[in-house]
């Protein structure tokens, strides 16, 4: 095998694009609109990088530059709900070093997410887990509405759901000066009380620019003027995937409402209706109560694997001596070897 790497331009940015398109785990958030989207709104340092062998695209890595005091890295693109790097699936996971060494020319530390549970484990330099997560994945095919309604949701959810259908709620489908400053009000005001980023208003402006309606769904919840609640859906088509993407909830609805219920079931259904086969519920923490509520909707937490590469052997040195100082290295003992 002959590896090399290129970071992204406009003469290959279809190769990339081509890759993403064609590779199981590819998304929206790996393609190149998103990319523009996160570096001309939130002015994010990304550095995207193909890997190839030979003259053939095998993998795709999306990052966001980082520095660490006298160290420079990269990390998984922030802000966004899949940011893993992409290997074709013939790719050897005893090659994962070969690919690593190409990045430890220019950068000390390099930190990416992955499903494949056995590259973790080939890892020859210092590496230490990074924070544990998931993305939480709906199969409609196996778990069709129904299905839900019937043997998964519990009377009191059920309840949850049909109190707006009984209530006079109605579903909207809203664009870009049609209710989207209404949506990001709720959406504001929901982040602002979970305390989360929330994202300015331009980032949704450019986010219905640079995607078509196919591609983009904003439903809000509202009666008679009360707006309950809405859900922003990024779509693809071609994978026939609905991601669950940004939510808006008017909290000061008297508590025998809950819109996130209903704004689940309603897009699990839209989705349905429209020939969508899987649902992302999106990302999250392993141990955060949202997986849970999540599930109650036959979702299932697709794990996701975090690794910190200290590729050079000065930050290797520093990582392992602190470790010492501390007294801390048997409760967190990295998989040593080969440095740079």
């Amino acid at each position: 095998m002959t590896y090399s790497i290129e970071l992204l331009s406009q003469g290959n940015a279809h190769r990339w694009e081509e890759f993403n398109s064609r590779c199981r785990e590819g998304t929206p958030f790996h393609g190149i609109r998103w990319k523009n989207l996160l570096e001309d709104v939130l002015k994010l340092r990304l550095r995207y990088y193909l890997v190839l062998d030979g003259g053939k695209v095998v993998g795709i890595c999306p990052f966001v530059k980082r520095s660490l005091k006298l160290f420079r890295g990269l990390s998984g693109i922030p802000r966004s709900e899949y940011n893993n790097i992409l290997l074709d699936g013939t790719f050897n996971a005893d090659d994962i070093n070969e690919i690593l060494s190409l990045f430890s020319n220019k950068y000390s530390f390099l930190s990416f997410n992955t499903y494949d549970s056995t590259l973790p484990d080939r890892i020859e330099y210092v590496n230490v887990p990074n924070e544990d997560g998931c993305n939480i994945l709906l199969d409609l095919h196996q778990t069709p509405p129904g299905t839900i309604w019937k043997e998964i949701l519990s009377k009191d959810e059920r309840y949850k759901v049909s109190r707006f259908e009984k209530g006079g709620f109605t579903v909207q489908e809203v664009g870009k000066g049609g209710g989207m400053e209404k949506f990001y009000q709720y959406y504001r005001e929901n982040l602002s009380h979970i305390k989360g980023y929330i994202l300015p208003f331009t980032f949704f402006e450019r986010l219905l620019d640079s995607f078509s309606p196919d591609e983009v769904r904003v439903a809000i919840v509202t009666n008679n003027g009360v707006f309950a609640g809405g859900n922003l859906t990024l779509l693809d088509p071609a994978r026939k995937t609905a991601y669950f993407q940004y939510l808006a909830l008017n909290r000061d609805l008297p508590n025998k409402y809950s819109p996130s219920y209903y704004l689940s079931w309603e897009g699990i259904n839209w989705a349905w209706e429209n020939g969508y086969e899987k649902i992302s519920f999106g990302r999250e923490k392993l141990d955060n109560p949202r997986v849970r509520s999540k599930a109650k909707f036959g979702a299932e937490p697709v794990p996701i694997h975090s690794r910190v590469v200290l590729l050079s052997k000065t930050a290797s040195l520093l990582y392992q001596l602190r470790q010492t100082v501390s007294g801390s290295r048997e409760a967190s003992a990295p998989s040593t070897g080969r440095v740079s």
